[in-house]
């Protein structure tokens, strides 16, 4: 019998994080499979407007030095900034989309994940799923704005948007509200989840991002005297590259905090509704039938 995840059960902080990665443990090689197949064009387009985007700007010191002016620096610049934004709003909206819908596909076949289903589910919940991302931006971000608390409060709130839309099936406008009833009374400790999960994620990041920054600092000491005329020229091709390949795991690897949405999920989900209890009981009953 081949080892799996009860996700519909409550957990403490403790459980979460050794069942997050469990389950990767489990699933690595067929999830990181469809990961790349479904994102991978929305990544591409990203890390092609970020290599773009660092051109520009290495290209507009030299307008700034040349005229002295902001027109032409700032103006080569906004294009690949707004296709970032937009293949990064593209980009996470499948990543979420691809991670739990491989998680319902898990559960509804006990262990056995139907590629099929994943990819149609993402294909059905894609709209729904790019509607949820600008709406949790914007209350997010409008948050943020008046002051970082609120911005905070929302965010740790509409963190389990994306699992509402695909395991409720539930429209946008019904999730933010049922988002608030769900989190209602738990607030903190699905907070200190978050906190604990992005702590870890931030230091799985430097390990893979640490070229970049010895290559920066290496630079930074032998060619001092080059890079206080030229500040362009810290950032090269060989950095770009680095940094590129870096972003590359950073984007990937954000999959555990959409793993670590799914079990925040269920656990509110089961201390609310007692959803995988009653199955539990059903199934029990059945059996003595």
């Amino acid at each position: 019998m081949e080892e799996t995840v009860n996700f519909k059960k409550q957990r403490e902080i403790g459980s979460i994080l050794s069942d997050i990665f469990k389950f990767i443990r489990l699933n690595w090689k067929p999830l990181l499979g469809l990961i790349i197949k479904i994102t991978g064009p929305a990544l591409l387009i990203m890390l092609g407007a970020y290599v773009f985007y660092m051109q520009s700007m290495m290209s507009g010191f030299g307008i700034l030095e040349s005229i002295g002016t902001l027109d032409g620096f700032s103006s080569q610049m906004i294009l690949p900034f707004l296709v970032m934004i937009l293949a990064g709003t593209v980009y996470y909206a499948l990543l979420n989309g691809v991670v739990l819908h491989y998680i319902k596909s898990y559960i509804k076949n006990y262990g056995v994940v139907n590629k099929d289903e994943v990819s149609a589910g993402v294909k059905k919940d894609f709209w729904k799923l790019i509607g949820t991302s600008f709406l949790v931006g914007l209350i997010v971000g409008v948050g943020t704005m008046f002051c970082v608390i609120p911005g905070i409060y929302f965010g740790v709130v509409l963190s389990v948007a994306y699992a509402v839309i695909i395991f409720e099936e539930k429209e946008v406008s019904d999730t933010i509200s049922y988002c608030f009833n769900l989190v209602k009374d738990e607030w903190w400790i699905t907070f200190a989840t978050f906190l604990v999960v992005f702590v870890l994620y931030y230091f799985i990041m430097i390990i893979f991002q640490m070229p970049q920054y010895i290559y920066f600092f290496i630079k930074a000491f032998t060619a001092g005297q080059e890079i206080s005329a030229d500040p362009a020229s810290m950032f090269d091709w060989v950095y770009i590259t680095l940094t590129t390949i870096g972003m590359v795991f950073q984007y990937i690897f954000y999959s555990i905090i959409v793993i670590a949405t799914a079990f925040v999920y269920f656990n509110l989900n089961e201390k609310k509704n007692f959803t995988g209890t009653l199955e539990t009981i059903d199934s029990i009953g059945k059996q003595h039938e």
